[in-house]
């Protein structure tokens, strides 16, 4: 049941989001043309004033690309949980609480389709990117690049920085696929509870929590006297309280997320309000 519960959600938020990010790509096209343009020397023929225009629209292009690659990632975000809130607690509720499917396929069915779409999202974004800068140019400085990144997974740059990046990697990955996706889903839940305006409850929630999860973090650094901003300004945090704070931050993320996934379990499970 659960594979049928992936296929539906899948196919019912897919469409909107294939075509956003086409229009993305399509508009990354559009700005590579426009640089090869730039780089081909064709402008060194131009009168002065054609030069200038020339400067301006590619500046007006980055400025509004960068606001689209925003926009994307935050639509996609905003989509899936505005399209999974109408599938479990507005009419459409109703059909999809009579399935003979336990609240827990229900939860992992839309925080799957999200996970997924979330990574074509990061993999869209960096294709865009990369389509964008990728010259004979501009290859060796990125092609140095990313050899020092590589070489900092690998050791290169020692032990601790090795291993400052696995958890600073680990970390980004749990708060994004782990930490916002569950906390979505929860706040959904616990919107649902609201008499009235369901909707304004699950986004004040989602502000309030997180709100709230910032000030406990802020209040573990200034506590730890290891990771205080304090200590970080006079001496400097070393390589192992570096790893200590992520690490924190890391478990952190994990905690909360088993925790939105346990209350949403137990709010479709227990509480299910659809009125």
């Amino acid at each position: 049941m659960l594979k049928k519960l992936l296929k539906y959600d899948w196919k019912s938020v897919s469409l909107l989001l294939l075509i956003l990010h086409g229009i993305l790509l399509v508009y990354t096209l559009i700005g590579r043309l426009g640089i090869a343009f730039g780089l081909s020397g064709a402008g060194d023929t131009m009168v002065s004033s054609v030069t200038t225009m020339y400067g301006i629209a590619a500046g007006l292009y980055i400025f509004v690309y960068v606001l689209f690659i925003f926009a994307i990632v935050v639509a996609t975000y905003v989509y899936l949980a505005i399209r999974f809130q109408k599938n479990l607690f507005s009419d459409e509720g109703y059909l999809t609480h009579t399935l003979p499917v336990s609240p827990t396929k229900l939860i992992w069915s839309k925080m799957l389709v999200a996970w997924a779409w979330i990574a074509i999202d990061l993999v869209c974004v960096i294709v865009s990117v990369f389509l964008l800068v990728l010259f004979k140019e501009t290859s060796g400085s990125i092609g140095d690049l990313f050899h020092e990144f590589i070489a900092i997974f690998t050791g290169g740059y020692g032990t601790q920085n090795q291993i400052f990046m696995i958890i600073l990697l680990l970390s980004m990955i749990a708060q994004l696929f782990g930490f916002y996706t569950t906390l979505a889903l929860f706040s959904m839940c616990l919107g649902s509870l609201f008499k009235t305006h369901k909707i304004l409850g699950a986004i004040v929630t989602f502000f309030g929590i997180n709100t709230i999860f910032s000030l406990i973090s802020t209040i573990l650094m200034f506590v730890v006297p290891a990771w205080s901003p304090v200590t970080y300004e006079t001496n400097g945090l070393t390589g192992s309280q570096q790893n200590g704070l992520f690490l924190c931050y890391l478990a952190l993320y994990l905690v909360c997320s088993v925790i939105f996934f346990l209350g949403s379990r137990y709010i479709l499970s227990k509480k299910l309000n659809l009125e």
